[in-house]
């Protein structure tokens, strides 16, 4: 063989063995997940959504389905922003050495997740420091404050029946129970009061994902209706978010 052909030989040895190694690469997960647990409503039967239970039944499916290594927790409380329950972030994915199954680390990691998840509503229910309410906006903004600043996919997953509903004796206080949204203009007034008020956290490049999303307004179909054009035009309007709320 000559020179020249041992050197081509060689060469397509070396593109085959690195063909070889990227495909033994082990692939890692890259996006970020903020879940996000109404404590208002949680385990009351009259509301049919119980967040702890849900939590058990579906995170650790919607973690997979997001690819979501890093995972931190947030509350929505009566006064959501200055909540004072809080549990430490989790890596689904963390660098080990040897050998190791990453399915089962990365399983065993997501039932850590819910057991964090537990472990802050547990924590609302009991400090006495917890505003009761459902501030949904604050804990949607507390939450995109931890988002990070290299682009990576992020995900809100949001365990809520959205039924927002600030502490009683709040000066124009949002009660979703009792609020008049049968209308556009309805709707779009106190849409524009939260706008006014600051109230109304920036979620564009988000992606949402929603469990318990009017469980309880959907037992009634005309409440829903306007429950929903309310959301929805408050996410995709002034929120910016691009995928709208799902009864999930």
């Amino acid at each position: 063989m000559s020179p020249f052909h041992r050197l081509m030989a060689s060469l397509a040895a070396a593109v085959v063995l690195g063909a070889g190694l990227t495909a033994c690469a082990e692939e890692r997960l890259t996006g970020v997940c903020d879940v996000v647990l109404d404590g208002s409503g949680s385990a009351k039967p009259v509301t049919g959504f119980d967040a702890g239970d849900r939590i058990k039944q579906e995170l650790p499916r919607l973690l997979n389905e997001a690819g979501c290594r890093n995972v931190t927790f947030e509350q929505i409380t009566g006064s959501s922003r200055a909540a004072y329950c809080r549990v430490k972030n989790l890596d689904v994915d963390p660098d080990v050495s040897g050998n190791v199954d990453r399915d089962s680390l990365r399983a065993a990691r997501q039932d850590a997740a819910v057991k964090r998840a537990g472990d802050l509503l547990g924590c609302v229910h009991t400090d006495s420091r917890e505003v009761p309410g459902s501030d949904v906006l604050g804990g949607l903004w507390r939450a995109v404050e931890e988002r990070p600043a290299r682009e990576v996919p992020y995900h809100l997953i949001v365990f809520s029946d959205f039924l927002a509903t600030d502490p009683v004796g709040s000066t124009h206080g949002l009660n979703l129970y009792t609020a008049d949204l049968t209308t556009p203009a309805k709707r779009r007034a106190l849409i524009e009061q939260l706008a006014a008020s600051g109230r109304i956290p920036n979620l564009s490049g988000v992606q949402l994902v929603t469990i318990g999303y009017g469980m309880l307004q959907s037992a009634d179909p005309a409440k829903f209706a306007g429950f929903d054009a309310f959301w929805t035009e408050l996410l995709k309007d002034k929120a910016k978010c691009a995928l709208p709320p799902k009864k999930v």
